[in-house]
């Protein structure tokens, strides 16, 4: 068995040691840590989100090496990372996950996400500090109407599909669909609230949920039985129909609130034979 002071003893020597990594590069002018960690929020299972800032020619670089440089700072099982992407999460013995953001000073601005509290490694030119702190009064913005429309139409799609595949005898399927939903939904609850996160533990979402919500979706983790998939995918339409009434209400769509009633009216009223 790990136990939770292994976990975070071997977490803390992966730190330390990717520091020193970067410090030692002449070309990386920036190296600080974010997330739970420098917030205090942290357990035995927080991850360790860095973020290493350099000049366009040095993070093209890093970006290229990322997969291989994990094995600099400890015993490195595996990679996560997406070819077009500029990050790479690292997984260490015995339980250890890092995130690494490489990004480059032609992008490094100000932003609302950059507003939690942070710790500061390296900062060669005073710039990781200075947006640090021009981020900390930065609002979040309130979601353009045309994404807010696209997360709606892929909740009302996904809902639709949970019951095709129900019919169909794919409650494996309709299963996975589920998750998919829920993320969607959730989503358009923050925008309906107005979600602004004040600390990273408020991302989570044991904190964010409220209201109808938290018990459909709760609800909605059933087993692999075309009934109780049925109930969960209705139980949620009932919450989708009051999330497209505020959406419309909030936001100017360019969509009908009738078609979008209409669309979730078909679960909710068990409409498809």
């Amino acid at each position: 068995m790990i136990s939770h002071r292994e976990i975070e003893k071997a977490r803390d020597e992966v730190l330390d040691r990717a520091i020193s990594y970067f410090a030692e590069l002449p070309d990386v002018v920036g190296v600080w840590l974010g997330g739970s960690l420098p917030a205090g929020s942290s357990d035995a299972y927080s991850d360790i989100d860095l973020k290493v800032i350099a000049p366009p020619d040095e993070q093209a670089r890093l970006v290229a090496a990322r997969l291989e440089m994990g094995a600099h700072w400890g015993e490195l099982l595996f990679n996560e990372w997406l070819d077009e992407a500029f990050h790479c999460i690292y997984h260490f013995r015995p339980f250890v996950k890092m995130d690494v953001f490489y990004l480059s000073t032609e992008i490094w601005q100000p932003s609302p996400w950059l507003r939690f509290p942070a710790k500061v490694f390296l900062d060669r030119t005073g710039a990781v500090r200075d947006v640090l702190e021009r981020s900390a009064t930065l609002p979040f913005p309130a979601p353009a109407s045309h994404e807010v429309s696209r997360v709606l139409s892929k909740a009302l799609a996904g809902i639709h599909e949970v019951v095709r595949r129900i019919r169909r005898g794919e409650a494996l399927y309709a299963q996975a669909l589920l998750g998919e939903l829920r993320h969607n939904m959730i989503r358009l609850d923050d925008w309906i609230r107005g979600f602004a996160p004040s600390h990273p533990a408020d991302l989570k979402l044991e904190r964010r949920l409220t209201g109808d919500l938290e018990p459909a979706l709760k609800a909605s983790y059933v087993d692999l039985d075309a009934h109780a998939l049925e109930a969960a995918a209705v139980r949620l339409s009932e919450v989708l129909v009051r999330q497209i009434r505020e959406l419309h209400s909030a936001y100017s769509l360019a969509r009908s609130l009738e078609n979008d009633l209409s669309a979730a009216e078909v679960v909710r009223g068990r409409q498809v034979a």
